[in-house]
């Protein structure tokens, strides 16, 4: 399969959607329900407490700390007028 598009070489690194492109370094600079939710993204891909523990270098009870969070992320100024009731 050729991955030339318009003359531009291919991206090198992981393809988007796959556990090897969720980077540790990257994630952890997220805010934290980010950083849940890319947790929770690498269980929807099938992998396990161990190949997720061993991907971001957390153990299963931070994990497990990290996929149970429930805060919502906004950004400052971001209001859902309709929403919230405001």
């Amino acid at each position: 399969m050729n991955l030339m598009l318009r003359g531009k070489k291919p991206l090198a690194g992981p393809s988007f959607g796959t556990p090897a492109s969720i980077d540790p370094k990257k994630l952890f600079r997220l805010p934290l329900p980010m950083q849940a939710e890319g947790v929770r993204l690498l269980f929807e891909m099938g992998q396990t407490m161990d190949q997720v523990r061993a991907r971001i270098g957390l153990s299963a009870k931070d994990i497990r700390q990290l996929v149970e969070t429930e805060a919502r992320f906004t950004r400052g100024g971001d209001t859902n007028i309709v929403a919230e009731g405001v």
